[in-house]
C-alpha cells in the first residue's frame, strides 16, 4: 500500500514558502521568488473561483505527488463546483480523475444514519477537492473543468 501525499496548491500572485515556475512545457519548482506562490490547500474557495459565475479568478496549479504530475488551470476556466455536505464525508474522487453525467463523487452519512451516494451533474476533470475547515459538519468542494481547458504535464 502506497502512502498518499496531499496535493499542493500554487497560485498566480501569492507569496508563499515555495514557488512554481511554467517554462516550455515544463514546471519547475524553486525557493525564489516565482509566478506561482504555494499556499495552504484550505485557503477559502473565494479567491480562486468566482461562486457567481463559476470561472477561476486566477491562474493555479495542483502538483499530485503520488502521480508526479501537474495539473494546470488558467485564469477565467469555466467550471463546476460539486458540493458535498454532510455530518461526514468520504470523498471517491481525486484531482486528475475524470468524471461524468452520474458518477458518484462522494458519499455523505447524514445526522439521521443514513448514507447518501452525491452523484455528478456535470462531466469534466477533477481539478480541485477543497476542504473547509469549519468543524461540526463536513463541507467539500470538487472542482471540475472541462477537459480542452486545463494542461497536465507528466513531471
Amino acid at each position: 500500500m502506497s502512502v498518499y501525499n496531499f496535493p499542493r496548491l500554487f497560485v498566480e500572485g501569492f507569496e508563499g514558502e515555495e514557488y512554481a515556475e511554467l517554462e516550455d512545457e515544463k514546471v519547475i519548482f524553486k525557493r525564489d521568488k516565482g509566478r506561482f506562490g504555494k499556499v495552504p490547500y484550505e485557503i477559502p474557495l473565494e479567491e480562486l473561483v468566482d461562486l457567481i459565475e463559476e470561472k477561476t479568478k486566477r491562474a493555479f496549479l495542483i502538483h499530485i505527488p503520488n502521480e508526479n504530475k501537474v495539473i494546470i488551470v488558467p485564469k477565467d476556466t469555466p467550471v463546476k463546483i460539486l458540493r458535498a455536505s454532510h455530518l461526514k464525508v468520504g470523498t471517491v474522487v481525486k484531482e486528475g480523475d475524470k468524471i461524468e453525467v452520474g458518477d458518484s463523487y462522494a458519499f455523505g452519512l447524514t445526522s439521521k444514519g443514513e448514507v447518501r451516494r452525491l452523484r455528478s451533474l456535470h462531466s469534466g476533470v477533477v481539478v480541485m477537492v477543497h476542504w473547509e475547515p469549519q468543524g461540526g459538519r463536513d463541507i467539500y468542494h470538487i472542482i471540475v473543468a472541462p477537459e480542452d481547458k486545463i494542461k497536465v504535464l507528466q513531471l
